[in-house]
């Protein structure tokens, strides 16, 4: 592709998909490879179940009445949190909505929010939320006009957002820094054994990073309707044949 004839096809196709409205850049949750220095496909990631840890800490609440509990399996993300979303029919915490909790090492404060996404039966019932970090949040954070704070490089080290203490370390030595420090400031209660799904990318088995990046997207609605029914037509064949039911998942 690299061929100088190809790279001028590879640019006029670009333009015109781009005069047609049908390229277009913005900021999106994508699935970043840190080594790679690039995002994959949903379809480039597979999700490992794999033994790792759940951590429980307390959330300071900012008017100094107490703490939120909180657990998560990423707290080096804490340092991103934008909330702590509890479910609006839990009774233990309807009480602290409205409130605001102070995000720990930081000292930013925070809204505590109620969304019904939140699983009162998982870790202690109640959710910090990065938006920059995690897609799930992202979309929680879609729906509550939360600020996006992105708090890694594109080579998973921290940056200065997540504080001058953590900047530049990689993302599983802060992991490993911020619980201490976390330790130190009375704020942590366990670490449990959690089996989860961790996603991981098919080129190089690294354990991909959700993240908040602007890149260049295509519509493909109209377009991957198209490119179905040529082949299944007959006007586009694809050889071998047996590659057709890789090309129908994509498009599909």
């Amino acid at each position: 592709t690299l061929q100088p004839e190809l790279c001028v096809a590879v640019t006029e196709a670009f333009v015109r998909l781009h005069e047609k409205g049908l390229i277009y850049r913005g900021e999106y949750m994508v699935n970043w490879s840190p080594s790679l220095g690039t995002a994959v496909s949903d379809l480039e990631v597979d999700y490992v179940e794999e033994e790792g840890k759940l951590y429980y800490f307390n959330y300071p609440l900012a008017d100094d009445s107490g703490f939120i509990p909180v657990a998560t399996t990423r707290p080096e993300t804490i340092l991103g949190d934008t909330a702590v979303c509890v479910h609006p029919e839990d009774e233990r915490f309807k009480h602290l909505v409205g409130k605001e909790a102070v995000v720990p090492m930081s000292g930013r404060t925070i809204p505590i929010i109620a969304d019904d996404y939140v699983q009162m039966d998982f870790g202690t019932g109640a959710l910090k939320i990065t938006p920059a970090h995690d897609i799930n949040d992202y979309e929680i954070g879609k729906r509550k006009s939360l600020p996006i704070i992105n708090i890694m490089n594109k080579d998973a080290t921290l940056n200065i957002a997540a504080g001058s203490s953590y900047e530049g370390l990689d993302r599983y030595e802060a992991r490993q820094k911020l619980w201490s420090d976390m330790e130190a400031a009375g704020l942590t209660l366990k670490v449990e054994q959690h089996t989860q799904r961790v996603p991981r990318s098919q080129r190089g088995g690294e354990v991909i990073e959700p993240m908040v990046s602007t890149q260049w997207f295509i519509k493909m609605d109209g377009m991957a309707a198209k490119g179905l029914e040529a082949v299944r037509s007959g006007q586009t064949q694809i050889l071998p044949k047996r590659f057709e039911k890789i090309y129908f998942n994509w498009l599909e």
